[in-house]
């Protein structure tokens, strides 16, 4: 990996890429639309937190700006990936919707409208309990101390909420698949933690194996009205049977739709593969997310795991419709990959993004108003956004549903609040190490700044991660005149 003492090549030209062999998918940056020619901006939710994690390490390890692959910065990964403090819904309501429009920070042209969207947190587990199969890369790619010795150190947490009405399933898979545990109590935590920590990492990469293996075992311990789930830990380097993006997505969609779901954990360095894990997760109505450290481990799988994995929500969908008499244009920021066509808002066979009890979502864009809708005074919105999604978990049968919420002139804030400010950081970070044409007078001060005073009003607890993020925005600037010193020296 990079390093923050990262010296030039011997020849005096640049070091070589620390990444070259991670594959990450690179998706264009959304541009400005028109709202004249094209009111409707409708999109998949996605709840994944992987690019945060994986950033973090890069940064971390002393990643120079160059080194970055663009593709690993995922601006909604990067706002989804923080706690924030969203109304939550109302009466029949699934989902709370706020929001909240202030002066862009790095454009003086345009508005930052920063949308949240709440669910209601499950306070238990389903007493019906939960069917999780963890499937578990054990091939040789696997052995490094920050993969699985990672991943068999954190499951110590992760059984701390498992309990007799829980099933767990432990499938391998490296040259061959193999099924150590299946269907184990919940409470029987020690033979759960033994059998883990005995796996040892040898061996090719046969995902497609241990895949059909683990949607197998899923389907026979299938518990209705219950959590079924698969957790499949790995570093993504598949070799052996299905091993392109593709194949993969193939594979999962045929598999999918029956009340299993598939969530993927990311591990390690060098040889990382975020593009087919990403993948995996968003055709499985999983989540995603990145391990790069034993803390992120325990964020992941130790607190309210069992909650946080009970489905609310299939394919959930955005469309906002923006108001030309008010919105002259305006950018999708994030969600690249997860635009649909409009006419699949309401076609029920288009996959979406699925969400669980306790999530929050949040969604920006950069607006440009009309001279209209500058105004401080008039009742006609700026736009109107419908979130639609299929029921799931114990409404799972019912049609689907959606919810409407309209922003105007009410939503408007000269002096924004924490939560506001927080994405605004975010964004300005995810610009800034990611070289978007769009940064404007974004600055690593200006977003650290941002960073810090949405953490101010905040208690200890809450405070911690936005405060990470102030030290990784000027890690990154630290790391970027590193860069600049030994380009100007060369």
């Amino acid at each position: 990996s990079a390093s923050a003492g990262c010296p030039p090549a011997p020849d005096g030209g640049a070091p070589p890429d620390p990444y070259a062999g991670e594959g990450y998918a690179n998706t264009e940056e959304p541009g400005f639309v028109s709202t004249a020619a094209r009111p409707l901006s409708t999109f998949s939710a996605d709840v994944d937190t992987a690019s945060y994690a994986n950033l973090r390490r890069m940064v971390r390890d002393g990643a120079w700006p160059a080194d970055i692959p663009a593709g690993a910065v995922r601006t909604e990964e990067l706002l989804n990936y923080f706690d924030y403090r969203y109304a939550p819904p109302e009466g029949d309501d699934l989902f709370g919707i706020s929001a909240e429009m202030a002066d862009c920070p790095w454009n003086p042209d345009t508005k930052l409208l920063v949308m949240g969207f709440a669910t209601t947190p499950a306070e238990t587990a389903p007493e019906t309990g939960s069917n999780l199969v963890f499937l578990i890369d054990v091939s040789g790619s696997m052995a490094d101390a920050d993969k699985l010795p990672l991943l068999q150190e954190a499951f110590a947490t992760l059984v701390q909420g498992l309990g007799e009405n829980d099933r767990v399933s432990l499938v391998t898979y490296s040259g061959e698949e193999r099924v150590v545990l299946e269907g184990a109590s919940g409470a029987d935590r020690q033979r759960i933690l033994r059998a883990v920590g005995n796996l040892r990492a040898e061996g090719s990469t046969n995902g497609e194996a241990g895949l059909r293996t683990a949607y197998d075992v899923a389907e026979r311990n299938f518990v209705e009205g219950g959590v079924n789930r698969i957790v499949m830990a790995s570093d993504g380097d598949l070799n052996v049977g299905m091993a392109s993006e593709d194949e993969l997505h193939d594979f999962v969609d045929g598999r999918r739709g029956h009340g299993v779901y598939l969530s993927v954990l990311g591990f390690g360095t060098g040889n990382y593969q975020d593009a087919k894990m990403e993948v995996l997760a968003d055709h499985g109505d999983g989540s995603y997310h990145y391990i790069d450290c034993a803390e992120e481990a325990r964020r992941v799988l130790g607190r309210n795991l069992l909650a946080n994995f009970t489905p609310l929500a299939d394919d959930v969908k955005l469309q906002l419709e923006f108001n030309p008499a008010q919105v002259k244009g305006y950018r999708l920021i994030g969600y690249a990959n997860r635009t649909m066509a409009d006419e699949d808002f309401r076609n029920d066979g288009a996959d979406a993004g699925e969400l669980c009890a306790g999530a929050e979502l949040t969604v920006a864009y950069e607006v440009v108003l009309t001279d209209e809708g500058r105004r401080r005074e008039g009742d006609e919105p700026w736009l109107t956004c419908a979130v639609r999604y299929q029921p799931a978990g114990e409404r799972a049968g019912e049609a689907p549903a959606e919810q409407r919420f309209a922003v105007g002139r009410e939503s408007w804030s000269a002096e924004p609040g924490d939560d506001w400010s927080l994405a605004a950081a975010v964004i300005e970070f995810g610009m800034l190490v990611r070289g978007s044409e769009f940064v404007g007078t974004a600055t690593a001060d200006g977003a650290a700044a941002l960073a810090e005073n949405s953490a101010s009003a905040l208690d200890a607890t809450d405070r911690t991660p936005r405060r990470e993020l102030v030290d990784l925005i000027r890690q990154a600037s630290r790391n970027a005149a590193a860069f600049d010193g030994v380009v100007a020296a060369s």
